[in-house]
């Protein structure tokens, strides 16, 4: 009798999403039964150079090429790495070489993306770094559990990249949180959470890295007990108090990125990015 929790990935590609999605597949007692891979890039209406060009205006040219490092960069360089495809650490060579099959879309809530959800028939949708707002008819899916990775400590920093925001305002303590999902992004009901002290001497992409593994470890735990009842904290009773809706932060500006620097603080080293490679 097969009692593995089935479980469909959501993600936009990404170092991060593979770092969730090795551990989903090393673990006995889940099968992963598909994957929805965003192909938006800020809003569904661009194309990618165009959302490219957007976000650099956005956020200016340092963190627009690290976001580019962690994804388009990261999918080019690793066959030069490694010639077997089994070590290919991208998600669609990850679900290649596992037999996993996958859905790349611009917006989860289509009608083709819906057909792929439920043909998979999952108990459990998990995202992490997802860029997409689940509406009614994901929810209307019967009996499916709908779960994110967010790495911040909840109802703190919600938004596109808590871990920025967090290490810019000289955080002592960064987390990660694993909640519900619901029809606004970072509220739902919160389930587990895990925290670490900030090392000051340390990137936002090393910390981001630290926060997803320990972020789909806390997934993995909830999953093989999906009937556990949401911690019991401050912040959790806190979730949906008015006060903490002001905590949401888009994309860092270029005066954003320019204090971080400022601070001496870094995005990216080539070292923590070759460990990952």
């Amino acid at each position: 009798m097969n009692n593995k929790k089935k479980v469909i990935f959501c993600t936009y590609s990404s170092i991060y999403s593979s770092i969730v999605l090795e551990q989903l597949i090393a673990d006995q007692d889940i099968e992963l039964v598909g994957i929805v891979n965003s192909t938006r890039v800020l809003r569904p209406s661009l194309t990618p150079i165009q959302g490219a060009i957007s976000q650099l205006k956005i956020s200016g040219f340092r963190y627009s090429t690290y976001l580019f490092l962690i994804t388009d960069i990261f999918k080019w360089i690793q066959p030069l790495f490694f010639l077997k495809q089994s070590l290919l650490r991208q998600i669609h060579s990850l679900a290649k070489s596992n037999n996993i099959s996958i859905c790349d879309t611009k917006d989860i809530n289509s009608n083709e993306a819906i057909d792929f959800i439920k043909e998979n028939q999952p108990e459990i949708m998990l995202c992490a770094h997802f860029n997409q707002l689940l509406k009614a008819p994901i929810f209307a899916i019967e009996k499916l559990k709908l779960i994110n990775i967010h790495p911040s400590l909840l109802p703190k920093y919600k938004g596109v990249d808590p871990v920025f925001y967090a290490l810019n305002n000289n955080a002592n303590e960064i987390g990660v949180t694993l909640h519900r999902m619901d029809e606004n992004f970072d509220t739902g009901e919160i389930l587990s959470q895990s925290s670490m002290i900030v090392d000051s001497k340390k990137s936002l992409f090393f910390n981001n890295c630290q926060l997803f593994k320990s972020g789909v470890e806390l997934a993995i735990s909830w999953m093989k007990n999906a009937n556990s009842s949401p911690i019991e904290t401050m912040e959790n009773n806190h979730q949906d108090d008015p006060l903490f809706d002001k905590d949401y932060d888009s994309w860092p500006t270029r005066k954003d990125v320019k204090d971080f620097n400022k601070s001496g603080r870094r995005l990216i080293t080539i070292s923590a990015l070759w460990n990952q490679l």
